[in-house]
């Protein structure tokens, strides 16, 4: 009876709230349609892949925990026993570094829940296959690492060695096998309206072949633009390979997808598969988001292919993000990249000599991109946020879909405001996940009392992830500024030296502030306290969120 009242009123008054209102009885057909509908929305929830997987996952992890629970139940000495394990387990994780962002939530869990709490841990962050996983992961790339692919290493560039920032130039190259390019033009766009058009130009000049990988794919008016392309390319001959994150995309993108891609021509696969397996490795999603075109031309930033990356369609009021476009000897550090994700996921030899082309350009301007990844020792997207934060001297501008913080970052960020550094940062006005926003909020107040200036851009959703500092240095990355880009999520970027794209992004950075709410120390006053209490409660699960 609850249900069906729960259904009557929210399913069954909306749908027909325009007849009630007018006192007209409801037409029968019109009821029958509503229930119809609604019966077959629930069935297609239920029968999907995501809901399917899910429930068995879920099984799993109550069939692990179910035997400790009746076990702890019916004897206090097991239960003391496991308590003391789960504190052992927890004084360990206390001392381990490589996964200090997740301690604070895993000692809350181990000791609120001994029972359910360890072998949870166990299985979650111990898992053999994910072990297996990332093992895969770090052969293949260190393979490709072995294989030279040009640039230069900033110690032995001329150009490099009194820059500003050359310190971190060497940091990606020697950490990250990041060299620094010359001979590449670089373009950047500001939204996606100025990115498409351009991105559909130069998909049409491939000749050889077209790379692809992307976090988020949905079929849709761009998708629709580029897959009449990428059919065209498939029957002249051009080798097209297509690259996606699964969990992204699992209720986006239709079953047929790649069967319809495959029988074009297309290599597609999607990027470590949602399975009905318990596997913390499933946690490592595809992050990145890159195109090579014939080995010459490269694009990457925040753009995924969705309608509401250029506003085609309105989700969270205006979509404003970012892109930027290599064309000439840099763009071999996009394919490497791609390369490396390709051999992980399909398991074969990716034969890098046959794709990475050199085609210099004239051009002066120093590019360094580089790759991220979870299955390695090195953070290079959360070390260059934070190395640039250190370094600037007289400004440091910063746009960000998510503020989730590190202790460290957020110590880092306030120092350089008290230190007269200028920090500006830039995050949404209207929320795309209202519980990740109320941690990004959650920091305001730490942040504008030691000086940093925040802005909320008012006309919809930043997406771009942007860093600019002193005129001398600029990042164009996938990587947020959360725990999971810095620990969890495959990621690429670009850092550039050129003062022709500093200065457009500086701009760019500039405009979207005059758009923008300077969020002041009395709004975070007049917070009220439930908020502030639940902001709080929020941040012990931030690094999940």
């Amino acid at each position: 009876k609850i249900c069906w009242h729960i259904y009557h009123t929210i399913f069954v008054r909306c749908c027909l709230k325009p007849y009630d209102s007018l006192g007209v009885q409801t037409p029968r057909h019109l009821k029958k349609g509503c229930n119809m509908q609604l019966f077959k929305r629930i069935r297609d929830i239920i029968t999907s892949r995501l809901f399917v997987t899910s429930f068995l996952i879920l099984l799993q992890i109550i069939a692990l925990i179910l035997p400790f629970l009746y076990l702890g139940m019916r004897s206090v000495y097991i239960h003391a026993v496991v308590g003391f394990i789960s504190t052992v387990i927890s004084l360990s994780i206390a001392n381990d570094e490589k996964h200090a962002p997740f301690h604070t939530i895993w000692i809350v869990v181990l000791l609120a829940a001994p029972i359910a709490g360890w072998p949870l841990y166990v299985i979650l962050r111990h898992n053999k296959q994910a072990g297996q996983a990332s093992r895969r992961c770090a052969t293949v790339s260190e393979h490709l690492d072995k294989i030279p692919f040009g640039g230069f290493q900033p110690d032995s560039l001329y150009a490099c060695k009194h820059h500003p920032f050359h310190r971190e130039m060497l940091h990606l190259a020697r950490s990250c096998n990041a060299p620094v390019f010359t001979s590449t033009i670089t373009r950047y766009f500001p939204n996606g309206e100025s990115f498409f058009p351009v991105y559909l130009e130069k998909l049409r000049t491939a000749k050889k072949f077209i790379f692809m990988e992307y976090f988020i794919i949905n079929d849709g008016y761009l998708w629709q633009e580029v897959k009449k392309i990428l059919t065209e390319k498939c029957r002249q001959g051009v080798e097209v390979r297509i690259l996606y994150d699964d969990i992204a995309t699992i209720s986006k993108l239709t079953r047929s997808f790649r069967r319809e891609l495959r029988n074009m021509g297309v290599q597609v696969y999607p990027f470590n598969p949602y399975r009905a397996a318990v596997d913390s490795f499933m946690n490592y999603r595809d992050h990145r988001k890159i195109t090579v075109i014939d080995g010459v031309i490269g694009f990457t930033g925040g753009i995924n292919l969705a309608d509401e990356y250029i506003n085609k369609i309105e989700r969270f009021g205006y979509w404003k993000d970012a892109g930027l476009m290599l064309e000439g000897s840099a763009v071999q550090a996009l394919t490497h990249t791609f390369l490396k994700s390709w051999g992980f996921v399909v398991k074969e030899d990716p034969m890098p000599q046959k794709y990475l082309i050199d085609k210099p350009q004239n051009a002066d301007s120093l590019v360094q991109p580089f790759c991220d990844s979870p299955a390695g020792k090195v953070r290079a997207g959360r070390d260059t946020y934070s190395s640039l934060i250190n370094g600037a001297q007289r400004y440091v501008w910063i746009t960000a879909p998510y503020l989730i913080l590190e202790n460290e970052m957020l110590n880092a960020l306030c120092l350089a405001a008290t230190s007269g550094v200028d920090v500006r940062i830039i995050t949404p006005h209207i929320a795309d996940k209202w519980y990740v926003h109320a941690v990004t909020r959650s920091n305001y107040r730490a942040l504008i009392k030691a000086g940093v200036k925040v802005y909320e851009y008012k006309p919809g959703f930043v997406h771009a992830k942007l860093i600019v500092a002193d005129d001398a240095a600029a990042m164009v990355a996938t990587t947020n500024f959360d725990y999971r880009s810095f620990y969890a999520l495959f990621e690429n970027g670009v850092m550039v030296y050129g003062r022709d794209v500093i200065a457009q992004i500086k701009s760019d950075l500039t405009e979207t502030m005059q758009q923008s709410m300077p969020y002041t120390m009395e709004m975070c006053q007049h917070t009220s306290r439930f908020r502030r209490s639940m902001r709080k409660l929020l941040r012990i699960f931030s690094p999940f969120l």
